[in-house]
């Protein structure tokens, strides 16, 4: 019996996803889009849904350039509510997020509701999470 359980998981294995980073919306009735330009790899333009994620396993080197587990993306995150927020921070004049190539990034409703951001990112590496106390700002984006 235990023979044939190992040979089942055997055979699962390989369509498993090896550690692959994600980027989810944790947001009700608020898409966020996500956006990577092509200097490094495939461009990346997408519409996450509430509730939504992307997800790139690390050895793809469209999504992830360096095919590393611990390489880092920069994304630039817009949650597309009224008035736009960009989140982030100011790299190369936009505001960008960055992700392993096993970490996760989840946009949340801030928690602290007295704060001017009322969106912030929460981004981890495989072993802990990078952003922060307060999460990765959201800022009201400039002519948007």
């Amino acid at each position: 019996m235990i023979r044939r359980s190992l040979a089942v998981l055997a055979c699962l294995a390989p369509a498993l996803p090896a550690s692959a980073y994600c980027i989810h919306n944790d947001l009700k009735g608020t898409e966020v889009r996500i956006a990577r330009d092509n200097s490094r790899g495939g461009a990346i333009d997408l519409v996450l849904k509430p509730g939504d994620k992307y997800c790139c396993t690390p050895k793809d080197t469209d999504c992830n350039p360096e095919g590393k587990i611990t390489s880092n993306v920069d994304f630039e995150v817009t949650v597309l509510a009224k008035p736009l927020y960009a989140c982030g921070i100011n790299d190369r004049g936009s505001p960008m997020v960055k992700v392993t190539g096993g970490g996760t990034a989840r946009v949340v409703d801030n928690p602290k509701k007295s704060s001017a951001h009322p969106y912030v990112v929460r981004v981890r590496t495989q072993e802990r999470d990078v952003s922060g106390p307060s999460g990765v700002a959201c800022n009201e984006k400039k002519g948007g």
